[in-house]
């Protein structure tokens, strides 16, 4: 049960659209992410279990792991995942699932990222990377942020995009992992590339 307390913990949300999205495979080499810089200006606890995200708002983090998978593998795995969601959140009745709505300054304008990673504060500069597979937001250094490197972060586009590609597939590969050492391997490597 620990295990698949753990799993549940780690698979709550993998950047999928909530909503029945099958994990899809890594981005392609070539394929462009959205990369976004911005200051976390405001942050709210929402309830993810209720697939009620704000219109508008990007997914990211390991939301929507739970829906989707017609294969028995995935089946099976779906519903160990969903026997341990009770026990995680406090009661085995419960389908509540929290997570944090952050909304981030961006140089024209703010978006609003729902996810279930609850290390990013208020004042946090992040990066809000959106792929194929989904949204990811992670911390950076504050000088990202600082308009007087502007011109730096132009010349450091493709290694913004770089890193993206490689959380991505970092997440495609948990996704997909079938044993528990691939599991293991694969959050480490997701871990490593996608959370700061």
């Amino acid at each position: 049960m620990k295990r698949t307390n753990r799993m549940f913990a780690i698979l709550i949300g993998l950047g999928l659209v909530i909503g029945g999205a099958e994990p899809v495979e890594a981005q392609k080499k070539g394929q462009s992410a959205k990369i976004q810089h911005g200051v976390v200006v405001a942050s709210e606890k929402v309830d993810l279990s209720e697939n009620n995200t704000p219109k508008g708002a990007r997914v990211g983090g390991t939301i929507g792991f739970l829906t989707g998978g017609s294969s028995g593998y995935k089946r099976r795995r779906n519903a160990a995942i969903g026997t341990a969601a009770g026990a995680v959140v406090g009661s085995a009745t419960s389908t509540q699932q929290m997570g944090m709505m952050y909304t981030v300054e961006i140089a024209d304008g703010a978006i609003k990222v729902v996810t279930d990673q609850m290390e990013i504060h208020m004042g946090d500069c992040v990066v809000v990377e959106e792929t194929s597979q989904g949204t990811n937001i992670r911390r950076v250094n504050p000088e990202v942020c600082d308009p007087a490197a502007a011109d730096v972060l132009i010349e450091l586009q493709d290694e913004f995009e770089e890193e993206a590609d490689e959380c991505a597939a970092a997440r495609a590969e948990l996704a997909a992992a079938k044993t528990d050492a691939d599991f293991d391997r694969a959050l480490m490597k997701y871990d490593i590339l996608c959370k700061n």
